[in-house]
């Protein structure tokens, strides 16, 4: 349901924008002929995208069909806002009889120009921010006691292994993660998706094993693991990767680490009593979405999300500072700490602004270490 709501979405916009397209430039055989080939190669792309890449191994032809798509959705999406603006701007200065402005808005050259130069000043920092990852650090204080007096948790999240993080993106996160030197690193769901092929998974598999760390890695299911067409447990298991779905552990140090399935159904202290872990230990939870959150309080000392690529969409970022819940950092929910990593990747087209991907480090302090 949510691919044919997608579809329709960006069929919708290709349809506003050809609504929108001055007459004159239907009259000129080039302009028709162009427009004809942008058109015709966007939705190619975003269709190939739904249903065909995953077929396609990492290289050139995967890769020009993603930036087609890209450079598609971008210069379609802003155009049909400035058109927008253009009417109502056409509007006030008709009113107020400016004839300058009228001039410069009746120009489709001028239309056409800052639609590509708006578009491309967006996507030169979007697609820096989508392929370079950074590390994100936070320092969170725990009032409780453990074997250690600190713990370094990674948490990395929405690769989308094929459509999103390419094969670069992977080493970068493995690199961030070697120089992190974490104690524990956690992977928060939406490793894969429609777009994902077996070659795509197989080399996830071989970055998953290469990582090192004290106290092993752990896994939680996303919202996307199940349009993958290929099950992503087989490679997770593989690479020593331990699948926490409504289950917990406790680790030597007597931390909880607690992963939730995608659905959030089962509540926190349900799983910990089933797993027989103890509720007064510190504990971290690892849940997908950043839902739920007032449920914790008490219950959880740190929760790890992901999902939302840190305000990836320019237009809902702006949106989701206003959200119940949060959508991208660090907030306290009581003595809660709740983090939401921007991920590893990108989803839908390249860009990612004003977020960035990310390795995400949350180094913990306890109050002291237990005796």
């Amino acid at each position: 349901m949510m691919w044919f709501a997608l579809i329709a979405a960006l069929l919708g916009m290709s349809a506003l924008t050809i609504i929108q397209t001055p007459r004159e430039w239907l009259k000129r055989p080039l302009p028709l002929a162009l427009l004809i080939l942008f058109h015709a190669a966007g939705i190619a792309s975003i269709l190939l995208i739904l249903f065909a890449v995953y077929r396609m191994q990492d290289g050139p032809l995967r890769e020009l069909i993603i930036w087609t798509e890209t450079v598609y959705v971008t210069v379609t999406a802003f155009a049909l806002l400035l058109s927008v603006v253009r009417y109502f701007g056409f509007e006030l200065a008709r009113h107020f009889r400016h004839r300058r402005v009228l001039r410069i808005l009746s120009s489709s050259t001028a239309f056409l120009l800052a639609a590509l130069l708006i578009s491309a000043a967006y996507m030169v920092p979007s697609i820096h921010n989508a392929v370079t990852l950074r590390t994100v650090t936070y320092d969170v204080p725990v009032d409780k006691s453990c074997g250690t007096d600190a713990l370094s948790v990674a948490v990395i999240s929405d690769f989308h292994i094929g459509g999103g993080a390419r094969r670069s993106e992977l080493d970068q996160m493995a690199a961030l993660l070697t120089a992190a030197d974490p104690d524990v690193i956690l992977i928060d769901g939406d490793v894969c998706d429609s777009s994902s092929s077996a070659d795509d998974l197989a080399y996830m598999e071989e970055i998953l094993r290469g990582l090192h760390c004290r106290y092993g890695v752990f896994y939680a299911e996303g919202n996307h693991e199940q349009e993958c067409r290929f099950d992503p447990d087989p490679y997770l298991l593989r690479a020593g990767v331990s699948i926490l779905r409504d289950e917990g552990v406790q680790l030597e140090n007597g931390v909880n680490i607690v992963g939730r399935r995608n659905a959030l159904v089962t509540g926190v202290p349900r799983i910990m009593a089933a797993c027989g872990l103890d509720a007064a230990a510190p504990t971290v939870v690892l849940q997908h979405r950043a839902k739920g959150l007032s449920q914790l309080e008490g219950i959880a000392d740190v929760v790890a999300c992901g999902h939302t690529h840190g305000y990836q969409f320019p237009f809902l970022g702006i949106l989701m500072p206003y959200q119940r819940d949060i959508s991208y950092g660090h907030r306290m929910y009581g003595e809660t700490h709740v983090i939401v990593s921007s991920g590893v990747a990108e989803w839908g087209y390249r860009t990612k602004w004003p977020s960035q991907s990310e390795v995400t480090l949350i180094r913990m302090s306890f109050k002291e270490a237990a005796a």
